[in-house]
């Protein structure tokens, strides 16, 4: 008597089974890289340089900073600056990039669903020794959509999203850099304009003082009460204050040309702005003082650092990447498609779906895999050179900048002091040389010395809010209002 058995059943596994497998999955995916963290790096526990004696309880404000010198030309010109400026505007692009790069790698771990439609003609001819010159046509077509997924077992999609999103805070971090120099820029040049206006007129004064002289020298030759060598000497004077005035305007002209880069309005608008249409003003704005805060706190907020930091972080989850891509990739695939033929006279259609997980990998690479980790662990190495590069340059900016605040605070008053002594010892010379007490050599050098004094006054008032300009910027705006 045979002995039958019963083949062996597989279990049937039920579609809400296969969902809650594939989410357990999904869930407990391993992790080869751990969560970033910032290098360990150095910075002072205080300014080497005391800006201020003692902080009063006010924060300067990092939206309108500039607004504190109190100068309307400034308010207009960076206004301009921020709304038609190409740096800015190309900044502006590559957070329009980077966020688009971030949808991009989030997609890839998002459910997809594509369709596709086909439809052929065929024709067969039998040429069988029985059946010579029957021919078959057939008709088909078949469509459906395909759902598809990849399960990140290992983390790669994570990992390029962790670092597209790094990449987009860096460089929205640049722009806040970008909006800063160039806030910084219009600022120093409206200061810088202002100061090179004011030397000019300091000249022209000189140069009509020295033709009032010239012409009384050649009276008193007539009368013969003065040498030639004095007229000679006086033309000469002349004829020097006359090349320092060109040098001085071709100066003045190239600062407004770059104001006018920098606005995108032309150069006879920003003068405008500037000057008005009447005189030129010798308005310098005051800046107010002003301490950095906490080395700890500046380099926490500065941009730059911000930036330079995320780019470490983005380096260090393409580390993540990169190891994950050596690793076989699991797809999830289901696929419903209608089919129709029509052949031999007769039709007929069937639908077919299949549903399950795909596992690939790459067995022998010949070491590309190894070379991937290896560059992207070079790229994080090189890019935390760059975080603790950042951080000392942005160091020594401050200090630089506290350094020239302490400066330009002396040069302002002594150079005060120095204008109210040349100016007496110039009227005094010009009653002596009147008078025939003095020559005009020894006038002449008076006259040199209160110009010179002039030019140092303005350049220090100029440097002084320009010190406080490059203290904002090297800061980025952490800085402490002081008495």
């Amino acid at each position: 008597m045979k002995r039958t058995t019963k083949p062996k059943q597989c279990p049937r596994v039920s579609l809400s089974a296969l969902a809650i497998a594939v989410t357990t999955l999904v869930a407990g995916g391993c992790a080869l890289q751990p969560a970033y963290t910032p290098p360990t790096t150095t910075s002072p526990s205080a300014w080497s340089v005391p800006a201020a004696e003692k902080p009063v309880a006010e924060h300067t404000t990092m939206d309108r900073w500039w607004n504190a010198l109190h100068d309307p030309a400034v308010d207009v010109l960076v206004d301009l600056a921020m709304v038609a400026n190409p740096t800015l505007a190309q900044t502006v692009a590559r957070i329009d990039e980077a966020r688009a790069t971030l949808g991009l790698s989030a997609s890839a771990g998002a459910l997809s669903l594509s369709a596709s439609v086909s439809t052929a003609q065929a024709q067969v001819q039998n040429t069988a020794a029985s059946q010579q010159g029957i021919t078959m046509r057939s008709h088909s077509a078949d469509f459906g959509p395909a759902l598809n997924r990849e399960v990140d077992l290992f983390g790669r999609i994570r990992h390029s999203v962790d670092a597209a999103q790094y990449r987009l805070d860096a460089r929205t971090a640049d722009a806040a850099t970008v909006r800063l120099s160039l806030a910084a820029d219009v600022v120093g040049g409206v200061l810088y304009l202002r100061a090179c206006a004011h030397t000019g007129t300091v000249l022209a004064d000189d140069l009509a003082s020295r033709e009032k002289t010239l012409a009384l020298t050649r009276r008193k030759l007539l009368a013969g009460s003065a040498a030639p060598a004095d007229e000679a000497r006086g033309i000469s004077g002349i004829a020097a204050v006359h090349t320092k005035l060109a040098a001085q305007k071709e100066q003045c002209t190239r600062q407004l040309n770059a104001l006018a880069a920098l606005t995108g309005k032309d150069a006879a608008t920003v003068r405008e702005q500037i000057f008005g249409t009447g005189a030129i003003s010798s308005f310098m704005p005051s800046a107010p003082n002003a301490a950095p805060e906490l080395p700890a706190i500046v380099l926490a907020r500065h941009p730059s650092v911000v930036s330079a930091d995320r780019e470490a972080a983005a380096a260090w989850e393409e580390i993540g990447v990169a190891r994950a891509n050596r690793l076989p990739r699991l797809d999830l695939a289901a696929v419903l498609t209608g089919q129709w033929v029509r052949a031999a006279g007769s039709s007929f259609d069937f639908t077919t779906w299949s549903i399950g997980p795909a596992l690939t990998g790459t067995v022998l690479d010949g070491g590309a895999g190894a070379a991937n980790v290896n560059a992207a662990e070079a790229r994080y190495r090189r890019a935390v050179a760059g975080l603790q590069g950042t951080l000392r340059s942005t160091v020594q900016e401050v200090e630089n900048a506290l350094a020239a605040q302490a400066s330009a605070q002396d040069r302002t008053v002594s150079a005060g002091e120095a204008v109210t002594a040349a100016r007496t010892t110039l009227r005094t010379s010009e009653s002596q040389w009147q008078a025939g007490t003095i020559s005009l050599f020894e006038l002449e050098d008076s006259r040199r010395q209160f110009a010179s004094a002039q030019d140092d006054e303005i350049s220090a008032r100029r440097d002084h809010a320009l010190a406080w300009v490059g203290l904002i910027k090297a800061s980025a705006g952490a800085i402490t209002a002081t008495p």
